[in-house]
């Protein structure tokens, strides 16, 4: 079933359905499916991810340690992408932190980029998962940082 999945995966990318990617996990978090991505987006959460791309005018969005969600998000919301840890940060681009789980290294890229965007992507208030940043309680040192927006992904207790 898991070989299965994977393949009708990659025939999809291949084909560039990223929709039909969608689709195969919309209604419920498959087991097979979390193990690509930890967080599977529904195109409601993609079009949330561009709306917030365009009135921030950001020209895209560097992602810190996302992953599969990297492709998924490009594909759907044309926007550009760099994945390598170390790469230069680039004011224009907003930061996307996926399940990041390194508090000082956050904070490190936080201190290194010039932009106005950080997107965070994790557990809702309560669900018993951690990460470091919290969406709800990041610690951006002395930099005074607000929540611009934020959305469940589809129905889970997952927040971007």
């Amino acid at each position: 079933m898991e070989e299965l999945f994977l393949d009708r995966v990659l025939e999809l990318y291949k084909e560039d359905k990223w929709r039909d990617v969608l689709k195969l996990n919309e209604d419920s978090d498959q087991e097979c499916a979390l193990k690509l991505l930890w967080v599977w987006p529904s195109e409601k959460n993609l079009d949330f991810l561009k709306r917030v791309s365009d009135e921030c005018h950001l020209k895209g969005i560097t992602s810190v340690g996302c992953g599969c969600i990297d492709v998924i998000v490009y594909k759907a919301a044309v926007l550009s992408f760099s994945i390598k840890k170390g790469t230069k940060l680039n004011s224009e681009y907003g930061l996307l932190f996926c399940y990041f789980n390194n508090g000082p290294a956050f904070l490190d890229y936080i201190n290194n980029y010039g932009g106005n965007t950080v997107i965070i992507i994790g557990p809702g208030r309560g669900n018993g998962r951690h990460t470091n940043p919290e969406p709800f309680k990041a610690y951006f040192g002395d930099l005074n940082w607000r929540i611009y927006g934020y959305q469940e992904v589809k129905d889970t207790p997952k927040i971007i």
